[in-house]
């Protein structure tokens, strides 16, 4: 990050000392994530999880954060701009710091190592001066968290469905109180501190932590449980999805959707960056994160005119975080992405050939989870094997998607001692 590099660093220093979380060493993707929600409480501008994680080393990136950037992180710490900043930390640490080095040769070398240490003792503590001043400023307002109250309820067993929340942030000395409602921060309402209630609608099913955000911290969480009634197939769409009926997904060969109902559907003969998705949630009692094995059998119906890479994703999900295997048309492979709970895997940068598929025929796609190690199987040939960093918690959901047109032939889940659930699919 050139000559920016010492100047970010110890901005990263005072950031995180005022956050007073565990070592950034430690932090995952959720945490990224409620980084950037303080940001944007603090500054009013949003940045990106990858800029956050690039400028905590994170990702590997040479290039200097532009200048608008790093106004914003100034304005994180109350500084009005970059140029500010910069400037408050040569007058009080860097100066110390050359100090320590720039000891004039005249004076007597038997003082020199006491000067030194004198010196570098005044920088530490000015660095510790500075650090209990932002870290003062950033929490001056203390919260009795049992006043605190966030609830949800979900309404209906339909979709879309809407959730009631009930809260009582009246004690809260924050100014400005937000709603998060699930782990995507687009997703968040700014709340009246004064009112008990405030509904949010939903349109696709899920489990979804909710947020009571105050000034960029969150105060309470608030799991939200969106079920279906066995399979549900959602054409996405923008504002509001399409949701199939019965007739449009039972197949006769599986479950899924024929080209031209999704041609129909959508309006258009060019299915790329169209989606269908096929979701089952419920509580699959049994099974976990750390004791899995998942199977099925599927394939993108698509022609290749319709839908060029003719993706498909498959998704395990769990109270804490997901899995989500990509598969698609052997040429594609450099744009999929594997997500591994808190750790994704990009074709960008890794080899995924193997996840390049035929979709002429059938594909049988196999997950299994023991004892933190995770192996994907496609047509009984292994092509991803190794650890998982995080447990995803119990397993709540499936979905699979096309991009285009596609068809499940067969779903299994289980666990090492059982299978919990099975089912052969379509007419």
């Amino acid at each position: 990050m050139g000559k920016e590099e010492p100047y970010i660093r110890l901005w990263r220093e005072l950031f995180e000392k005022s956050l007073g979380w565990e070592s950034s060493d430690t932090w995952n993707e959720y945490d990224f994530e409620k980084l950037g929600e303080i940001i944007f409480s603090k500054t009013n501008t949003r940045l990106s999880l990858s800029t956050l994680k690039r400028l905590w080393g994170k990702v590997q990136y040479k290039s200097t954060p532009t200048i608008a950037t790093l106004n914003v992180l100034a304005h994180a710490l109350d500084f009005e701009d970059w140029r500010a900043f910069r400037k408050k930390m040569d007058e009080n640490t860097f100066e110390g710091e050359r100090s320590a080095y720039e000891i004039p040769s005249s004076y007597p070398s038997y003082k020199r190592p006491l000067l030194i240490t004198v010196v570098v003792v005044c920088a530490g503590l000015m660095i510790l001066f500075i650090t209990k001043l932002f870290k003062t400023s950033v929490n001056t307002n203390k919260y009795d968290a049992m006043k605190e109250v966030f609830e949800s309820r979900v309404v209906s067993d339909q979709m879309p469905n809407s959730v009631v929340f009930n809260y009582d942030a009246s004690n809260d000395p924050a100014n400005e109180i937000y709603l998060q409602q699930s782990w995507d921060p687009k997703r968040t309402e700014k709340i009246s501190k004064n009112r008990k209630q405030h509904t949010s609608i939903y349109y696709y099913p899920g489990y979804f932590n909710a947020k009571l955000v105050a000034d960029g911290q969150i105060r309470k969480t608030a799991s939200v449980f969106i079920k279906t009634n066995g399979w549900m197939g959602i054409i996405d769409k923008s504002p509001v999805p399409v949701y199939l009926n019965a007739d449009s997904m039972n197949l006769q060969g599986g479950m899924g959707i024929k080209s031209q109902t999704f041609v129909k559907l959508k309006g258009s003969s060019v299915l790329n960056d169209a989606w269908v998705h096929f979701y089952n949630f419920r509580y699959f009692e049994g099974a976990s994160g750390h004791d899995l094995d998942f199977e099925t059998t599927l394939r993108n119906t698509s022609a290749p005119e319709q839908s060029s890479c003719r993706k498909v994703t498959v998704e395990i999900v769990g109270t804490e975080n997901e899995i989500s295997i990509p598969l698609s048309d052997k040429g594609c492979i450099a744009t999929l992405n594997l997500s591994l709970g808190r750790e994704t895997i990009f074709g960008k940068d890794h080899d995924l050939s193997a996840f390049g598929c035929d979709f002429n025929s059938f594909q049988h796609l196999s997950c299994s989870i023991q004892n933190s190690h995770i192996k994907i199987s496609l047509n009984d040939k292994v092509i991803y094997s190794g650890l998982i960093a995080q447990d995803i918690g119990k397993i709540v959901g499936i979905g699979i998607g096309f991009e285009g047109a596609g068809e499940i032939k067969y779903v299994q889940l289980g666990s090492r001692q059982k299978v919990i659930y099975r089912q052969a699919l379509g007419k």
